[in-house]
């Protein structure tokens, strides 16, 4: 059985840390690793689809996650997801929608195994010890959940 380990990504300076734990895990466990961004729909909610500014929010986003994606991919690619044997799987998908349920509903769509995420990240307000999202993807997760500090 192959294992599958979901990293959560944000646009946060925190994602660097977390991909980096992910992968040494996946490393560690043979296993393929799956990135997910979810752009929050709190922005975009109840508004026409295609309404200029919503159409830039959307644009907003997946450009900043795809700076972070760049990141992650140059990670993998230079060894830091490789063994002797062989490199780590990785893929990236965004999502739309409140980031803790996208997160369980796409892990648990995709049979993962485990879920690695950051403790603080965007939404987290200064002074909690966890964020709301990790708070609400480790309490429901039907899965392991790795919280990188």
């Amino acid at each position: 059985m192959s294992q599958k380990i979901l990293v959560a990504l944000d646009n946060s300076d925190y994602a660097d840390k977390v991909m980096l734990k992910a992968l040494e895990i996946a490393k560690a466990y043979k296993a393929s690793l799956i990135g997910v961004s979810v752009i929050e729909d709190a922005y975009i909610k109840g508004c026409n689809e295609c309404e200029p500014w919503v159409i830039a929010t959307k644009d907003y986003w997946t450009n900043s996650y795809q700076a972070i994606l760049d990141k992650c991919i140059n990670m993998v690619n230079e060894g830091k997801g490789c063994t002797e044997e062989s490199c780590i799987v990785f893929e990236h998908k965004t999502l739309t929608g409140s980031p803790a349920e996208e997160i369980i509903k796409y892990a648990e769509q995709q049979d993962v195994d485990l879920i690695v995420l950051g403790h603080l990240g965007k939404s987290a307000a200064s002074g909690f010890a966890i964020g709301s999202v990790a708070q609400k993807v480790a309490a429901y997760s039907k899965c392991s959940v790795f919280i990188v500090k």
